[in-house]
């Protein structure tokens, strides 16, 4: 996917952008730096096609539609503010070849609305140069009057970043969703789901011993609704992990966060992780659990629950940390009556002990020769998603 976007106007001379009670050729830079870093974290490969400077307004058009068509774009998106003679035009609108209602524009037009910005709606673009000229299917997008106080008090509310995440969340369905398309049964029935998650928490609790399958597997169903949430599907996330240096891609969603006074509020296009599958969201969960460090911190918060085998001091040491893993009052125990006991789930717990082969002895699969049983049985695990059958036999040396 390769998207070129252009802040819209020079940065000084011709092809300055309007002024009004703020400099349009300085906030489409802002919004616009902001959109292809976000871009560029979900892997889409974006081509910058912004003129800073230029002889004429007709040579700043030339150079900008140049840069576009020296790619094969998928889109091309230009990030511009509007004005009017009287100062009295208000709301966010965009541009498009012969007035085409991209799904894309018309979800750009309908997440800026949410700040408060009257949605013009997607508007007949052909006479604009840019959007004539450029091979590419492209958007011309108005986010607001720059010269109209009441589009401006939204504005800088919403801030840059804030106009870019929503432009971002827009996009993110047609555009980044449709790179990721995880091989992975993502409709599955609450047993499957619970097995599926249960396979992957269990692995990795051999393999690492950070996070209690158990515990796992009754988050991921209470934080994505048994894989049917929107950051489920649309980001592959099982679990509500914020940014939190996350150098991935992400998703752009509110937040609905509980208050130490029981009351709730809504904190608005927060960034969340995103990930290329399910089982990538799993173990990048038990990760962050065993690594998270949050101000100050010498040592990771949640230390305690890594390696601890008893589901209820787990659960009770992810919630009793300095900072909680969850601001909601009832998530320990909706884990252990809802999930854990309900469900069965410690099951996943149970790990076989450790079967060592007597002296002279190997475990012994088509792919090779273990002292452990354990490790044997990985090896055959593997062989088995490639289709291969292996049996394990035990075999004097």
């Amino acid at each position: 996917m390769t998207i070129g976007v252009n802040c819209g106007h020079t940065a000084s001379g011709p092809g300055y952008g309007a002024v009004g009670i703020i400099k349009e050729s300085e906030h489409t830079r802002l919004v616009g730096h902001a959109l292809m870093e976000l871009l560029r974290q979900a892997g889409v490969t974006v081509i910058d096609c912004t003129v800073d400077n230029a002889g004429t307004q007709k040579e700043y058009l030339a150079a900008t539609v140049a840069l576009a068509n020296r790619q094969d774009l998928d889109w091309f998106i230009s990030i511009h503010f509007n004005a009017s003679k009287e100062h009295t035009g208000h709301g966010a609108e965009i541009y498009t070849y012969k007035g085409r209602q991209y799904p894309d524009a018309l979800e750009v037009c309908a997440e800026l609305e949410k700040f408060g910005f009257k949605n013009r709606g997607v508007k007949e673009g052909t006479g604009l140069y840019v959007i004539q000229k450029t091979k590419a299917k492209s958007m011309l997008i108005e986010v607001c009057f720059c010269d109209n106080q009441t589009d401006i008090g939204i504005y800088q509310r919403a801030e840059a970043e804030g106009i870019a995440r929503a432009i971002y969340k827009a996009l993110y369905k047609e555009v980044i969703g449709s790179m990721y398309t995880p091989a992975e049964n993502h409709n599955p029935t609450k047993g499957e789901f619970i097995d599926f998650v249960g396979a992957i928490a269990r692995k990795d609790w051999m393999d690492r011993k950070l996070v209690l399958p158990s515990v796992v597997i009754a988050q991921a169903i209470k934080e994505s609704g048994w894989g049917k949430s929107e950051l489920a599907t649309n980001a592959n996330a099982l679990f509500g992990i914020k940014l939190n240096g996350w150098t991935g891609r992400s998703y752009v969603k509110d937040a609905v966060e509980q208050n130490p006074d029981g009351s709730y509020r809504t904190d608005k296009n927060m960034l969340w992780r995103a990930y290329d599958s399910w089982e990538q969201s799993i173990l990048d969960h038990n990760t962050y659990i065993a690594d998270r460090k949050i101000g100050s911190q010498t040592e990771p918060n949640w230390k305690n629950v890594i390696g601890c085998n008893n589901y209820i001091l787990a659960v009770q040491y992810l919630q009793n940390a300095q900072f909680p893993y969850a601001t909601s009052k009832t998530y320990e125990q909706s884990l252990i009556n809802d999930y854990i006991e309900k469900y069965n789930l410690t099951k996943y717990d149970e790990i076989e002990p450790e079967q060592i082969a007597p002296e002279g002895y190997l475990w012994v699969v088509q792919a090779g020769a273990y002292k452990s049983l354990n490790n044997a049985k990985r090896m055959q695990e593997r062989l088995k998603k490639m289709g291969v059958i292996s049996l394990i036999k035990g075999y004097l040396q």
